[in-house]
């Protein structure tokens, strides 16, 4: 009786185990852009269209750790920035409780010429003695970088040199002018390497 006893407790000790695993691995991210609808506090309210499954029309997201940067320059700033209807791009994780932390915003400063977009680069890559040309895989953009383009790290914290580019590659652009040809041929200002 006592070793049937243990046996069921190793077992559930065991259960649980594996419940705690299955239970840490259930966080979903969602990510939406829009506008601000409100700040209080720590706080931040956001009305807008939904760009993952997991993203939502309305939503409202604890930004009290949570890195905020200017979209156009790439650089940190502070949520005192912030303020109603600012264009806003949000990533926040969703617990299993249902609450919504922020991992990430991206916001725009005033900057309304500017266009920011992300592009995978295909199979089609040139290379000249001063640039690198690439078509993105759904064939709308043809990109060009030039010694003149900033290129970042994930973490929006550091320049990146040398820089190889690959097909899969995923990257996020910012860019002033887009030509009306088909594809688009752009230079941007800067580039944010998503998946180097």
């Amino acid at each position: 009786m006592k070793k049937i006893s243990i046996i069921c407790l190793t077992i559930m000790a065991i259960s649980g185990m594996y419940s705690c695993n299955v239970l840490a691995y259930q966080t979903k991210v969602g990510e939406t852009i829009g506008v601000v609808i409100n700040l209080t506090e720590d706080i931040l309210y956001i009305e807008g269209e939904p760009i993952t499954s997991y993203g939502a029309h309305k939503v409202a997201v604890d930004i009290s750790s949570t890195p905020i940067y200017d979209l156009l320059t790439g650089f940190p700033v502070t949520k005192q920035v912030i303020y109603n209807d600012m264009s806003v791009r949000i990533a926040y994780e969703i617990s299993p409780s249902g609450k919504k932390n922020a991992l990430v915003v991206w916001l725009n400063c005033g900057y309304e010429d500017s266009a920011v977009f992300t592009v995978v680069v295909s199979d089609n890559i040139q290379y000249g003695s001063d640039h690198c040309v690439f078509l993105c895989v759904d064939g709308k953009y043809r990109v060009t970088i030039t010694p003149q383009t900033v290129i970042m790290n994930p973490n929006y914290n550091g320049e990146i040199f040398p820089f190889d580019i690959y097909p899969g590659q995923e990257l996020f652009i910012w860019v002033d002018m887009i030509t009306a040809s088909s594809p688009s041929i752009v230079y941007p200002d800067k580039v944010v390497v998503i998946n180097d």
